[in-house]
């Protein structure tokens, strides 16, 4: 009889898919230690390229710090250099000195004119030094601005006041939300120097800036001996002041002579080509939605008024000149002048620009009437001038924009209605309402005016030329009159002006001092002769205080370099000691 025997198979076997506990685990040491060494060797290798990372950019960073050395040392060495006579017109293409060895490392100098970028010249009026230091191929560039040291100063007189933004012969108001401040668009906004506003006698009465109104880097006008040393400079700085020994001679606006060489026509339209001067007894105008173009010197005397309709486009490609004898009313068209171009206006009347532009061709067709201070450079002010010769009123309201200057000593001036002036205004009394801007532009500074000590305005002692008092208007024969009295070289009241009296005086094309002479008799040329001499001695005094003070920067000094910083090249590592920085 068989017997069988029952086996429980599921005590012997695993149940598929679980992994029995008493398996083996063979391998598991080997593994685990072959992970602990590939661990230990990227962590050696990444400690050693860590620190050869960290060797290189050590090195680096020393070379930067010896380029950036050598490039501020190359600064000093350049703005002593440009303290002697004739250094900017010794340039060969604006470079001071080049491959030159300082502390181990090699540095180059050039000179550039800070308002075209090019090579600086001996007519350059502000000019920027850039200093490159090379050590072992990473190189520092250093730059500074600052006003051309200038020796002709005491020689030439600037009468028209052109370094106040807002000067008034009797008073000024800056009302509410106004705002005064430099154009930063200017080349020579990098200059960083103060905002001149105040009046005439430099004095607090008659000058209402409102506490809600903005006039960012302004200092006020007042009666006070020059500041003559860096602290007393600061001093005047920090309390907003602009201090200035005596009070301003504003002469009148040009009052042209009635024309006698032109045949005046009952009315004058401007429209198409204008190439040749013209008169009219009675009024002009350039018709609605017209369009004219003024080429080469041209005057053109209005009898009458003068109408600038609306949407009517004038621009000026030469030099032109504008006397309107009765009132001007220039309403929401467009005034531009040209890259070779220059405007004057004289208005014997009253003149009222509403939603109109007049300035430089603008470079950006969309930027239409920019009050907001970013409106592009273009040629900036100095080629611009408005004359109101007379007590009429002057007028820039409803968005009007202005890049151009205003010269009523006359006439009350008023800018509202979101408008605004990049350049500067000069009136009896000038309202900035509110919500309207001024905008300086520090190029119509030639550093030859009031606030020059070093100027033709003033006498040795510190005192008012006093033939500058003698200046009653800014006409040609007075500037003539002026210079042959005194052997200074006045500045033209405009470029326009002074190309028309060139092209149409008999002695055509000669400079300003050739044509005084030929008008000058024999006891004059003696006299202008001993106060030149006198001019010399005094120009060689300033030099020699200029080379003592180079680097200190005194108001009225015209002296002194701004650092504005260091650009780092061909370095890519940490940043300390890239980029640019300010000193």
């Amino acid at each position: 009889m068989k017997s069988f025997v029952s086996v429980d198979r599921h005590a012997r076997a695993p149940h598929r898919g679980v992994a029995s506990i008493s398996a083996p685990r063979r391998g598991v040491a080997v593994v685990l230690a072959l992970i602990a060494v590939s661990v230990a060797t990227l962590l050696g290798l990444s400690l050693a390229t860590s620190r050869d990372a960290t060797v290189a950019t050590s090195s680096n960073l020393s070379k930067v710090a010896t380029a950036r050395a050598a490039a501020a040392s190359g600064l000093d060495l350049a703005s002593s250099m440009l303290a002697r006579e004739g250094a900017l017109a010794s340039l060969s293409n604006g470079v001071l000195f080049e491959d030159i060895e300082i502390n181990g490392s090699r540095v180059r100098a050039e000179v550039r004119d800070l308002e075209t970028g090019r090579a600086a010249t001996e007519d350059s009026a502000a000019i920027e030094i850039v200093v490159s230091g090379n050590a072992d191929g990473l190189q520092q560039v250093a730059r500074a601005v600052g006003r051309a040291p200038a020796t002709d100063t005491p020689m030439r007189a600037d009468l028209d006041c052109s370094e106040f933004a807002l000067l008034g012969t009797e008073s000024i108001s800056v009302q509410p939300t106004a705002h005064v401040g430099v154009w930063e668009k200017s080349p020579l906004a990098a200059l960083g120097e103060p905002v001149r506003i105040g009046n005439a006698a430099g004095s607090a009465r008659g000058v209402d800036i409102s506490d809600e109104a903005s006039t960012h880097g302004c200092v006020a006008l007042r009666q006070a001996a020059f500041t003559t040393t860096k602290e007393s400079f600061d001093e005047a700085l920090a309390a907003k002041l602009c201090a200035i020994p005596a009070e301003i001679h504003v002469p009148d606006a040009p009052l042209p002579e009635e024309p006698r060489d032109l045949a005046a026509s009952p009315q004058l339209l401007i429209d198409g080509l204008v190439s040749a001067s013209a008169a009219s007894s009675g009024d002009a105008r350039v018709p609605a939605r017209g369009s004219a173009t003024i080429r080469g010197t041209v005057r053109l005397d209005v009898g009458g008024n003068l109408f600038v309709e609306r949407g009517s486009r004038l621009f000026v490609e030469g030099a032109a000149v504008i006397v309107v004898r009765g009132n001007a009313v220039l309403d929401a068209g467009t005034v531009e002048v040209g890259q070779t171009g220059s405007l004057t206006v004289i208005a014997l009347g009253d003149l009222t620009l509403s939603s109109m532009f007049v300035g430089g061709a603008r470079s950006d067709p969309s930027e239409a009437r920019d009050a907001t201070g970013q409106a592009a450079y273009d040629g900036g002010a100095s080629r611009i001038v408005i004359f109101s010769s007379g007590e009429g009123r002057v007028l820039i309201a409803d968005g009007s924009v202005v890049k151009g200057q205003v010269y009523a000593p006359d006439a009350r001036v008023d800018v509202e209605s979101r408008s605004a002036v990049y350049g500067r205004v000069l009136g009896r009394q000038v309202v900035l309402h509110e919500g309207v801007a001024l905008y300086y532009d520090p190029t119509l500074d030639a550093r030859r005016g009031w606030s020059n000590a070093d100027s033709g305005i003033w006498t040795a002692a510190g005192t008012v030329n006093p033939e500058v008092r003698g200046v009653g208007k800014l006409d040609d024969a007075s500037l003539l009159e002026f210079a042959a009295s005194t052997g200074l070289e006045p500045d033209p009241p405009s470029l326009a002006d002074a190309a028309v009296v060139v092209a149409t005086e008999t002695i055509a094309n000669a400079d300003f001092d050739d044509r005084v002479e030929e008008l000058a008799g024999d006891d004059v040329r003696k006299l202008r002769k001993l106060i030149k001499s006198r001019l010399l001695q005094r120009v060689e005094e300033i030099k020699r205080l200029r080379q003592q003070t180079m680097l200190e920067p005194v108001e009225g000094s015209g002296s002194g370099f701004k650092t504005s910083g260091f650009v780092s090249v061909g370095f890519d590592g940490d940043d300390d000691g890239a980029g640019e920085d300010e000193r």
